[in-house]
């Protein structure tokens, strides 16, 4: 780390090398400060820096460490939500449900008229003895529960993937440096 006087109030600013040409912020007054150069920066004098405390100014830190890794962290939640709404679409895609509540009801109205008096009454006493309903929903109904649940998944795995991409866009266009 260089030691750079600030040109407004004389603070010692520390530069490291890596801010060779930048605007750096001075921690005393807050007004940017111009930091030179590499090749005029290593004529100014050299401080060492004690281990676990850094003295680079705090915004500068925040803008520089934050940002990439919630970029990066969002990018990977947008990728893993893509392909999960990926995988949930083509599952509920190939779901088939043949069966809809009006063709079931349709083939219990042609198959009653077919039926014998003794097998209707059968039928009857069933029905009063367990109850008009039922224990677990017809197949296709279950069939059309598990469509169901492939679109919901897909549609929430899309929508997490959006407000992803939209974070990572938002904090990468908040990383470019903006000129003082």
């Amino acid at each position: 780390m260089y030691q750079l006087p600030c040109p407004h109030c004389q603070a010692t600013v520390l530069v490291p090398p890596s801010q060779a040409g930048d605007q750096v912020q001075c921690p005393a007054c807050a007004k940017t400060v111009q930091v030179p150069k590499l090749g005029d920066l290593k004529k100014l004098p050299e401080e060492l820096e004690t281990p676990g405390i850094s003295s680079m100014p705090l915004k500068h830190r925040e803008s520089g460490a934050r940002s990439p890794i919630a970029m990066m962290l969002l990018g990977l939640i947008c990728t893993t939500s893509l392909l999960i709404a990926g995988y949930s679409g083509i599952r509920w895609y190939l779901t088939e449900v043949n069966t809809t509540t009006e063709s079931h009801l349709n083939e219990v109205r042609e198959l009653y008229p077919t039926r014998n008096p003794a097998e209707l009454l059968r039928e009857y006493e069933e029905m009063e003895k367990m109850g008009l309903e039922l224990p677990m929903p017809y197949r296709y109904k279950q069939q059309l529960n598990v469509k169901n649940e492939w679109g919901l998944n897909a549609s929430v795995a899309a929508i997490i993937s959006i407000l992803a991409l939209i974070g990572a866009l938002f904090f990468a266009s908040s990383n470019r440096k903006n000129p003082d």
